[in-house]
């Protein structure tokens, strides 16, 4: 292989990388591609495929775990007509972000989690991207859907899921050598800060308090 056919090959898996971020960043939920790849931007995507791979398959699995979450919660006993069609419009804006997100792993070559069908499908987990404690954890989360019966657990729950994605995408979007990715991320942390407000004032928190609630998240310690 000539020198210049490898320059060609590493350019085409770099555009390859940058279109599948673009792609994510366009669908994660209310983006717009207005400014958000430049050309001196796109020259700088030098991150690790791998480093991708750890933050978005992750990501996708809390995403899809909060999906299934939504779904289960508007049918919830006591869930008012009104609030049902509030979570499945958060469960709809759920899926956005993961489906967005797994396009773009999917583009890089790498297996993209399965969306979990119940609360025991835990197998989908088991994918490169997600360590043990992860899976651990991710086990632990769907399990819990399970056991949600009335309105008020359905809701804390769902106010859990967000916080928890929220203190995910806080750490670990910014450290990604990928403006496009980090940016997306910050988004969708944006979106996840909504809906916790809205959950807690469903749960009956005051509206200072459940601002306060997302003022207080903070970066998963790992």
């Amino acid at each position: 292989m000539t020198e210049h056919d490898a320059t060609r090959g590493e350019t085409s898996h770099g555009a390859t990388r940058r279109e599948a971020l673009r792609r994510a960043a366009i669908g994660a939920g209310g983006l717009t591609a207005a400014g958000l790849l430049t050309p001196a931007l796109a020259a700088a995507q030098s991150s690790d495929d791998e480093d991708l791979r750890d933050f978005l398959a992750p990501a996708i699995a809390l995403e899809q775990i909060t999906v299934l979450a939504y779904a289960t919660a508007a049918d919830a006993n006591g869930v008012e007509p009104f609030l049902r069609d509030r979570l499945e419009t958060f469960r709809d804006q759920e899926q956005a972000h993961a489906s967005a997100l797994r396009q773009a792993l999917d583009s890089l070559g790498f297996d993209v989690p399965e969306e979990p069908s119940a609360v025991d499908d835990t197998g989908v987990f088991d994918i490169d991207g997600i360590d043990d404690a992860q899976m651990t954890e991710f086990t632990r989360l769907l399990g819990r859907i399970g056991e949600v019966k009335k309105r008020d657990d359905a809701l804390d729950l769902l106010a859990q899921l967000e916080r928890r994605q929220l203190d995910y995408y806080l750490s670990e979007a910014p450290g990604l050598d990928s403006e496009d990715l980090s940016t997306t991320g910050a988004e969708i942390a944006g979106c996840q800060a909504q809906h916790i407000v809205v959950l807690r004032e469903a749960l009956g928190d005051a509206p200072a308090d459940a601002v306060a609630e997302v003022g207080a998240a903070q970066p998963a310690s790992g």
